[in-house]
């Protein structure tokens, strides 16, 4: 099953990914959730945007996701309501095993790993996501923050690696 959607998603990306306006939308919501993905609601994902692992993607109502960015879902990737994506941000559920010295580091397998992206978060322009961890509801990541561990509720987070400055006024 696995092999069969390494295959389909890039194909349906390539297909419908391009395809701009309101039409651009509503053909990336049929033909995304044929592949797997799954959403609550109507989600508007901007052309050029590539999604690995489609049947992995969970979104609530209400997700966004600007142009240029890469999500791959190998080791699943679940967002709340209200989540808003910013462009070339790059979103990874997978990390490479480095610390195995017997194989070319080519060769070294993928382990998958979760990300939960809670409701109310806006990933700014350029950030990255990666594996293994939780951003926190209402957070806010700045543009080109790199995320390496679980954020705080409400917490705005910015550089490398992320680090909160400051929590949002509720």
């Amino acid at each position: 099953m696995d092999l069969l959607h390494s295959q389909l998603d890039p194909l349906a990306i390539a297909l419908v990914g391009w395809i701009p306006t309101v039409v651009g939308f509503a053909i990336r919501n049929l033909v995304y959730r044929a592949c797997g993905m799954r959403a609550k609601g109507f989600f508007w994902i901007q052309p050029r945007v590539t999604i690995d692992n489609l049947h992995r993607l969970r979104v609530g109502r209400n997700f966004g996701c600007n142009s240029g960015t890469y999500i791959n879902a190998i080791g699943g990737i679940e967002c709340g309501d209200d989540v808003l994506i910013g462009a070339n941000v790059t979103i990874s559920s997978g990390r490479h095993e480095i610390d195995r010295l017997t194989s070319s580091i080519y060769q070294t397998p993928v382990v998958p790993k979760p990300i939960t992206i809670e409701s109310g978060v806006w990933i700014g322009a350029g950030a990255s996501i990666l594996a293994n961890l939780r951003v926190a509801e209402g957070t806010v990541v700045g543009a080109n923050c790199v995320v390496t561990k679980d954020t705080e509720p409400f917490s705005v987070v910015v550089g490398v690696p992320g680090r909160r400055i400051r929590f949002r006024i509720r």
